[in-house]
C-alpha cells in the first residue's frame, strides 16, 4: 500500500518530538550522575531543611494572627461565620507573611551547617538501608508461615455477591491498579543493633539543630526540639531518591533558589524515567500514522482505535506523573494471571460451542483442587504440580458431561452455558460449606465450611510470578508467569495444527461440510468444551498464584465474561479465534483497564470512577462483538 504524503509529513513531526524526548530523558538519566546536579539538590535540600526547621516559627506568626484577629472579629459584632471565615483568613495572610520574610535566610550559606546535613545524611542512610533488610527479611519469614487473610466478625454480613465477585473481576486494586503486595509489617521488632543505629542518629540531629540556631537565633530551642522530626525527615526519608527529595524541596519552595536554565534543567532530570516512556509513546503513534492503512487491515477498525488510545494513555500517564514502570509491570502481571483464562475461550469458539459461559466449572475445578493441596498443607513447586494434575482430572468428566448437554441445546450455547455456569457457581456455594475440609487454615473459626478467600504465601503465591524475574527500566518482569503463558498458548497452537484440532474447526466452521467429510460434529464439540474446562481449570490457578489469594462462593462467577471481553477485544467472533486473539485481546483489555483506571483517578477525583470504567470497558466490548456476530445460530 502507498503512503499518503500527509502520513509522511505527520508522522515526520511526531518522529522529531520523539527524537526530542529521548534526548531529554537520556541526557536526564546521565545528569543524575553529574556532580553538578547533585550538588544543586543539595542546595535545595539545604533549603528545605530549614524551611522545615522554622515551620513552629510560621505557626507562632499564624496563631498570633488568629488571636488577634478573633478578638476584632467579636469587637465588630461579626456573627459566627463571619468570624470563623475572617480568622482563617487573616491566619493564612500572617503565614504567608511569615514565609516571605523568613525565606531569604533559608538559603542562607554556612560550611558549618552543610556538613551537619551531609554527616546527618549519611548517617540517615545507613539507617534506613539496615532497616530495609530487617523489614525484608521479617516479611519473607511472616510469608513462609501463610497467615490467614483477615475475615469479616461473625456478626457482619457476608459481603454481597456483587461485592466478591468483583474481588475476582478485578483482583488489582482499584485505587492504584497493582498487584496487592503483602507488607504488614505488624509484629516487626527492630534488633538491638538495629536500635542502637537509630540512637546513634540522634548526636548527628542535635549538631545540625545546634547550627540552624546559630544561624538563625529567633529559633528558641523548644522551637526547634518541637521542628526535630521535620528536620530530619527534610534530610532523608525512608524510601528517599532524587526524585523524591526533589518533590519535596520544590513543595518547600527550594526552586526559588535556581536561575536561568537550572529550574528546566532539574526537572528534565527528576522527569528523565517519564521522558523516555513518552519517547516510545510518540515513536509507536509514529509508526501507526506512518502505516495506518497496513495496520487497520491486519488488525481491524476497534483495535487499531484501541491501540492508539493505549499509546494515548502511556502519554498522559507520564503528564500526569504516574509511574510508567510500575503501570507495564503491572500490564504484564495482568498478561499473565488472565491470558491462561482467556486461551480457555479459545478451543470452545474453534468448536462450535461459541463463548463458553460455562467456564466457571472448570475454574471451580481447579479452586477445589487448590484447596485439596492446601488441605494437605502442600507447598512450593509440588503444590502448584498437584494442584494442576489434579485439577484437569476432575476439569474432564465435568468437561465431557457439559460438552453433551451443549449437543442437545444447539443454537442457544452461550445462554444456556451462562445460567449453567451460575448454576454451578451456585452449587459449590453449598459445597463449600459442606465438604469435609479440617485445616485450620482454611475454615471458619466458628462454625463449619471453608472461608471466603484463603492467602496464597508460603504455599504457591508468587512462584510462576518470581520464577527467573528481572528488573529492566524499573520494570519488573514476571519471566516465569510469561514463560507459562507463552508455552500455552505454543501447545493450543500445535494442537490446531494436528490432524484432531482441524477436524475440531472445521466442525466448528462449517457443521454441515464436515458432517459431509466424516467428522463426528458433536464429538468435536465436545472435545472443544472439554479442553476449554481443562484450560480454565489450569488458568485459574496460575490466577490465584499470580493474584496471591484464592477466591471461593461466588468469586469464579464473573470470569467468564473477563475471558470473553479479553478475546474478542483481541479481533475473535463467537464463531473464529486464533492464537493470536487471545494474546492481543489480553494485552490490550488489560492495558487500557489498568492504565485507564489510574489516569482517569489522576485527572478526575470521583468516588466509584475506577469500578464504573471496569464495567463499562468490559461489558462494551462484549457487546460491540455480539452486535458484529449478527446473532445467528448455527446449523
Amino acid at each position: 500500500m502507498k503512503i499518503a504524503k500527509s502520513q509522511k509529513i505527520i508522522a515526520s513531526l511526531v518522529f522529531v518530538i520523539m527524537l526530542a524526548l529521548l534526548a531529554a530523558g537520556a541526557v536526564g538519566l546521565m545528569s543524575r550522575q553529574q556532580a553538578s546536579t547533585f550538588n544543586t539538590l543539595d542546595e535545595m535540600r539545604s533549603y528545605s531543611v530549614m524551611s522545615a526547621a522554622h515551620q513552629p516559627l510560621v505557626d507562632q506568626y499564624g496563631k498570633e494572627a488568629n488571636a488577634k484577629a478573633y478578638e476584632h472579629a467579636q469587637a465588630s459584632g461579626f456573627s459566627r461565620n463571619q468570624r470563623r471565615d475572617y480568622v482563617l483568613e487573616q491566619e493564612a495572610l500572617a503565614r504567608k507573611d511569615a514565609l516571605e520574610q523568613l525565606r531569604p535566610g533559608f538559603a542562607k550559606d554556612s560550611p558549618g551547617y552543610e556538613q551537619a546535613i551531609l554527616a546527618l545524611d549519611t548517617k540517615l542512610e545507613e539507617y534506613y538501608l539496615a532497616l530495609h533488610a530487617e523489614e525484608q527479611a521479617f516479611l519473607a519469614d511472616k510469608g513462609k508461615e501463610a497467615p490467614p487473610v483477615a475475615e469479616p466478625a461473625p456478626e457482619q454480613a457476608a459481603p454481597a455477591e456483587g461485592a466478591e465477585g468483583a474481588v475476582m473481576e478485578a483482583p488489582i486494586s482499584e485505587d492504584d491498579a497493582m498487584r496487592p503486595v503483602i507488607d504488614d509489617l505488624t509484629g516487626f521488632e527492630p534488633s538491638a543493633a538495629l536500635t542502637a543505629q537509630k540512637e546513634a542518629i540522634t548526636p548527628y540531629a542535635d549538631a545540625l539543630l545546634a547550627e540552624i540556631s546559630l544561624i538563625h537565633p529567633s529559633l528558641t530551642p523548644e522551637m526547634l526540639a518541637g521542628a526535630r522530626q521535620q528536620v530530619v525527615d527534610a534530610v532523608r526519608a525512608k524510601g528517599d531518591n532524587f526524585k523524591t527529595i526533589y518533590d519535596r524541596a520544590v513543595a518547600a519552595g527550594a526552586d526559588s533558589l535556581l536561575t536561568g536554565r537550572d529550574p528546566l534543567f532539574m526537572r528534565m532530570v527528576r522527569e528523565a524515567e517519564n521522558l523516555l516512556y513518552l519517547a516510545f509513546g510518540a515513536l509507536a503513534l509514529g509508526l501507526s500514522i506512518l502505516f495506518y492503512k497496513q495496520m487497520v487491515k491486519r488488525m481491524g477498525t476497534p483495535r487499531f482505535i484501541i491501540l492508539l488510545f493505549f499509546i494515548l494513555l502511556i502519554v498522559l500517564a507520564g503528564l500526569y506523573n504516574i509511574a510508567i514502570p510500575g503501570m507495564i509491570t503491572n500490564i504484564l502481571q495482568r498478561l499473565g494471571m488472565y491470558g491462561v483464562l482467556a486461551l480457555a475461550m479459545l478451543p470452545g469458539i474453534q468448536s462450535g460451542i461459541s463463548l463458553n459461559m460455562g467456564m466457571p466449572i472448570g475454574i471451580i475445578s481447579g479452586l477445589l483442587s487448590t484447596v485439596i493441596a492446601l488441605e494437605m498443607n502442600m507447598t512450593g513447586w509440588g503444590a502448584l504440580v498437584f494442584a494442576m494434575v489434579v485439577g484437569i482430572l476432575m476439569a474432564i468428566p465435568v468437561g465431557y458431561a457439559y460438552g453433551l448437554l451443549l449437543n442437545r441445546i444447539k443454537g442457544s450455547e452461550m445462554t444456556v452455558s451462562t445460567y449453567v455456569g451460575f448454576s454451578y457457581v451456585s452449587l459449590f456455594c453449598i459445597a463449600w460449606m459442606l465438604l469435609p475440609f479440617r485445616n485450620p487454615k482454611l475454615t471458619w473459626a466458628l462454625g463449619s465450611g471453608l472461608r471466603l478467600m484463603h492467602n496464597m504465601t508460603g504455599n504457591i503465591g508468587g512462584l510462576l510470578d518470581n520464577f527467573l524475574r528481572f528488573n529492566v527500566l524499573g520494570v519488573s518482569v514476571p519471566t516465569g508467569l510469561l514463560l507459562f503463558l507463552g508455552l500455552s498458548c505454543l501447545v493450543m497452537y500445535l494442537f490446531e495444527r494436528s490432524r484432531k484440532g482441524v477436524a475440531m474447526i472445521a466442525a466448528g466452521s462449517n457443521p454441515a461440510f464436515a458432517k459431509a467429510s466424516g467428522i463426528n460434529v458433536d464429538h468435536m464439540r465436545i472435545i472443544g468444551t472439554t479442553l476449554s474446562t481443562v484450560i480454565a481449570a489450569v488458568g485459574i490457578i496460575v490466577y490465584s498464584q499470580s493474584f496471591g489469594f484464592m477466591s471461593l462462593y461466588m468469586g469464579p462467577q464473573q470470569m467468564g465474561f473477563i475471558a470473553a471481553s479479553a478475546i474478542l477485544i483481541g479481533g475473535a467472533s463467537v464463531s473464529k479465534a486464533k492464537v493470536f486473539h487471545v494474546i492481543l485481546g489480553t494485552f490490550l483489555f488489560q492495558g487500557v483497564l489498568a492504565m485507564g483506571i489510574q489516569v482517569a483517578n489522576a485527572m478526575i477525583d470521583v468516588s466509584g470512577l475506577s469500578e464504573v470504567m471496569r464495567i463499562l470497558i468490559s461489558n462494551g466490548i462484549i457487546l460491540y462483538a455480539l452486535t458484529q456476530a449478527g446473532g445467528k445460530g448455527r446449523d
